[in-house]
């Protein structure tokens, strides 16, 4: 048991001294910081807070990485030092833009698979302690966790919720200032994994995979990055995230069934590499290319208002507003833009009423009392046409 704690703790310690853990800190502040000062130019304010990026999300990275760990240490299986520290390397290259877009596991373990596919042909000009020798066995062992996480990944997608997507302006290319909603999430899943180093070990070897008889060994938590980001202008957010979270959920399905393969036929492995690197590049742009094809519905309506986006905290959100619900009168005054719609919102200063329809089409009236120190908007934030000169 002393062994075993103290080989925690040290587990725990490699975990904090890994930079992933700092860069995902670091990467989601700066990703915070670059949104809010573009909510403030596009609408005057701040939307959402900062880390909202993360929101939702902690408790689903911690979960699936539970999970996963309990299967990794029940098989005896680990990821090899050098596929781990291609992971550090490409998590941390393909997010310095501040966008989470190439935090696939499809490219961070996909472009770390292809730079050590090749590895035999360099490794004689790399310092000794990487001359080492990656198995047939730890390809499978990669990959596999690969579409597990390409999985997860869709997972995230489809558990999008109203109020977890960002709004944004754009000009069309009419010339017409018009919204759109940008979806991006990070999470950090950490991986309890064996290690070849450490003072555990078992005079009788039980693990299925690999056997560690009489093996020292130790605990390793390496933590990885999942994310994604993009755009959708053309329909309702969480209903355009659904439909398409079904294509990364059976490109990881696929990825597991080659992996699975490969462990036979060793060719499968860059056959499986490839397949999830080019399948998530297609599906990223099958979507852009869906989206921009059709006409954007955040845009100025001749009859009523479009809610582009919700503040958080404010009466809008008790009068059960959703992004996309169209406000065609306020207080029984016909509007058809934000300063109709200002205007009669004081028409009754300690009540209102809203004539809202919703994406199918259904009238429904919704009513609140106004109280001391309110937002005095209601906290709705319509796409307006004077907003073109802030965001050209």
């Amino acid at each position: 048991m002393e062994s075993w704690l103290l080989e925690i703790g040290r587990s725990i310690g490699r975990f904090l001294l890994n930079p992933l853990l700092y860069w995902y800190i670091i990467i989601c502040l700066l990703a915070s910081f670059t949104r809010i000062k573009q909510e403030r130019s596009q609408f005057g304010r701040k939307v959402f807070p900062v880390f909202d990026e993360l929101y939702g999300q902690r408790l689903r990275g911690l979960i699936s990485g539970l999970l996963i760990s309990i299967v990794m240490l029940v098989l005896g299986v680990a990821l090899h030092p050098l596929l781990l520290i291609g992971i550090i390397g490409f998590t941390i290259l393909f997010s310095l833009n501040r966008r989470f877009t190439w935090l696939s596991s499809a490219y961070t373990f996909g472009f770390t698979a292809i730079v050590l596919l090749f590895y035999p042909y360099y490794q004689a000009i790399l310092p000794p302690i990487f001359q080492t020798e990656l198995t047939q066995l730890d390809w499978v062992i990669f990959t596999t966790i690969m579409g597990v996480l390409l999985i997860i990944e869709a997972l995230m997608i489809n558990s999008l919720s109203h109020n977890q997507t960002f709004p944004e302006l754009f000009i069309s290319s009419r010339g017409k200032v018009v919204g759109q909603h940008r979806l991006k999430k990070l999470t950090l899943i950490p991986l309890v994994m064996l290690w070849p180093v450490g003072s555990l070990s078992f005079v009788s070897g039980w693990w299925p995979i690999i056997e560690w008889n009489e093996e020292p060994f130790g605990l390793v938590i390496f933590p990885v990055l999942i994310g994604f980001d993009f755009t959708i202008r053309s329909g309702l957010p969480t209903k355009v995230a659904k439909r398409f979270s079904e294509y990364p959920l059976l490109l990881g399905l696929l990825v597991i069934a080659l992996s699975l393969m490969s462990y036979y036929i060793k060719f499968l492995s860059l056959v499986c590499i490839l397949v999830a690197i080019i399948g998530r590049e297609w599906l990223a742009y099958r979507l852009k290319a869906k989206d921009q094809s059709q006409p954007p519905i955040f845009s100025p309506l001749t009859t009523g208002l479009k809610v582009l986006a919700v503040l958080p905290g404010t009466p809008a959100v008790d009068l059960g507003l959703m992004v996309g619900d169209t406000i065609t009168k306020v207080n029984g005054q016909a509007v058809s833009n934000p300063m109709e719609f200002y205007r009669a919102l004081q028409i009754n200063r300690t009540f209102c009423k809203l004539d809202v329809v919703d994406e199918r089409g259904e009238v429904r009236f919704t009513q609140r009392a106004f109280y001391e120190g309110e937002h005095h908007e209601l906290g709705i934030i319509f796409v307006e046409s004077h907003q073109e000169r802030i965001i050209d």
